[in-house]
């Protein structure tokens, strides 16, 4: 399984989001020592900026493989060679075709399909003649005759694409549909193209889309920390990588070359540069995704054998906190986690004390513990 990291073109299409060529730079170096295969390093075209922003992450970073987005357009191509041409050896075009054939004005033109089909192929051809490898982007999949997808990737493919990627754009395919789709499509592909997946969340559904997709044959994902996005988002880096270590650990086809314990790090890293606030619960990243106060959760880890995901796996620790829907097992927990002797506690008393404390508190502080087993 192959993680083409697009935090740093896609990711940073989420409203309010603009990130310095030096902030890009100090990401990329952080998730290629993570040790993600690919790095979208951004559409040079697009400003200034978004090329000073490219040029600046291969310059940063070292062996990683990068990817620079461009339309159709030769002075596309050109402005995406030049941000990369001094590491041109580990790069790669990646570009698409808007889906014409879905446009009011092209709805009836029974010669768009072989319109798109030869725009498609000239552009492959050129991008091959600058860049080593180019990636094609099949966009809007759900919403396109599959028929259609099949001929295209056939088409691009035959013309150099060394990689096909299968884009749910409008988030309208479900596991099952996306599934289909991608066996649909690589059956008719040599086994030397790579079959990306890029999965939109605005159904909530892009982590089991881009599951379905890998088990389906799809060997690239495309991910974004903390599923940073346009609209719904994307599939979540830490989620997918975290999903094939705990569900899929012993199965070849959800292998990474991905340390994993540097996660939460690089997602703080990316928050703080481009004030991106994670959901508090957000899975594996969120500020309070490992605090625990309820006595149930508490006293269950006590008592069933773990099983479940250790949190120290993504570079985090479970932390616990007091309060009223607290139990005993809870209480217990947090004394001995800042230093506190309970061999001689009477648990049931501190507990109504901390219980009264937490009518006014809500969450019990660690001084007002101290404070009542002083008292006691």
């Amino acid at each position: 399984m192959k993680i083409f990291e697009t935090t740093l073109r896609d990711g940073e299409q989420a409203a309010f989001i603009h990130l310095e060529p030096r902030q890009k730079a100090d990401i990329a170096v952080s998730l290629e020592a993570m040790g993600v295969d690919i790095i979208d390093a951004g559409f040079p075209i697009a400003s200034t900026l978004d090329w000073e922003g490219a040029y600046a992450i291969a310059d940063a970073t070292n062996k990683v493989q990068l990817s620079v987005a461009a339309r159709h357009i030769p002075k596309d191509i050109k402005a995406a060679y030049s941000a990369v041409k001094h590491h041109i050896d580990r790069s790669r075009l990646a570009t698409w075709l808007m889906p014409y054939e879905l446009y009011t004005r092209h709805a009836n033109n029974p010669n768009i399909h072989r319109k798109i089909i030869d725009s498609s192929r000239q552009v492959v051809i050129y991008g091959r003649e600058i860049f080593p490898a180019v990636q094609y982007y099949l966009v809007y999949c759900g919403n396109r005759d599959k028929d259609f997808l099949r001929e295209l990737a056939c088409e691009v493919a035959d013309a150099g694409a060394t990689c096909i990627t299968i884009a749910d754009s409008q988030s309208t395919l479900n596991p099952d549909g996306l599934a289909s789709l991608v066996s649909f499509i690589k059956e008719s592909l040599p086994a030397s193209i790579d079959i990306s997946i890029h999965c939109h969340n605005n159904m909530g559904l892009a982590l089991a889309n881009t599951v379905a997709a890998i088990k389906a044959g799809a060997n690239q994902v495309e991910a974004t920390i903390g599923g940073m996005g346009d609209a719904g988002g994307n599939t979540s880096l830490e989620q997918i990588l975290a999903y094939a270590s705990y569900f899929e650990k012993n199965n070849p086809l959800f292998q990474s070359g991905c340390r994993l314990d540097s996660l939460y790090k690089i997602a703080c890293e990316v928050s703080k540069l481009t004030g991106f606030q994670f959901a508090s619960n957000q899975p594996f990243i969120g500020a309070d995704t490992f605090t625990v106060e309820t006595g149930i959760h508490h006293s269950l880890a006590e008592k069933i054998p773990n099983s479940t995901f250790e949190p120290k796996v993504i570079g985090r620790n479970i932390t616990s906190i007091v309060g009223r829907h607290s139990g005993l097992i809870g209480l217990r927990n947090k004394l001995q986690e800042i230093g506190v002797d309970t061999s001689s506690i009477n648990f049931h008393i501190l507990y109504s004390k901390v219980m009264e404390a937490s009518q006014t508190e809500g969450t019990v502080s660690n001084d007002t513990l101290l404070r009542l087993v002083k008292e006691m």
